[in-house]
């Protein structure tokens, strides 16, 4: 797909995207490093989350469990938080669920909302997925901290921009 066996892919459909008049180069180039950047990140955190037959959105769901400061959040409010539909997070906490690692709950003073929460081996095998996350810097390998911290900022303002943040 490269001009030149060496070149890089991305930089190569960027120049080419500008050379053919095509709008935004820049933010066109800047959105394939970043789908790039995915794709690769994807395919880390799947390898590091097959021992424990857990998807990234299961993982997504137990992170935000695991840092909640009461370990538990409402059904609706993991929809807000991950950004997806209800149902999505219905059927990622039966498969959670399922596997022991999430339990539902009552809420203590509304009795239409339903809550999840870790279970005991939830935390235990968070901690556990952590550690494998860590051993391949969490989809940043070879990345120093003072550059996966500049990644971090320059991400944050674009999410800002875009009234994410």
């Amino acid at each position: 797909m490269t001009g030149r066996p060496d070149e890089d892919t991305v930089g190569f459909t960027g120049r080419r995207w500008a050379e053919l008049g095509m709008p935004q180069p820049e933010h066109f180039t800047a959105m394939s490093e970043v789908l790039r950047i995915s794709a690769l990140l994807n395919k880390s955190i799947d390898r590091a989350l097959k021992p424990f037959r857990v998807s990234k959105r299961g993982l997504l769901v137990m992170i935000t469990l695991f840092v909640d400061p009461d370990s538990s959040k409402a059904l609706g409010q993991l929809s807000k938080i991950l950004m997806v539909h209800p149902t999505t997070v219905t059927l990622t906490i039966d498969q959670l669920e399922s596997a022991g690692l999430v339990e539902r709950r009552p809420h203590p003073t509304d009795r239409r909302t339903v809550l999840a929460s870790l279970t005991e081996t939830g935390q235990q095998t968070m901690k556990q997925i952590a550690d494998s996350l860590a051993e391949s810097d969490f989809g940043f390998p070879a990345a120093a901290p003072d550059s996966a911290h500049a990644l971090t900022v320059a991400l944050h303002q674009v999410r800002t921009e875009m009234g994410d943040a």
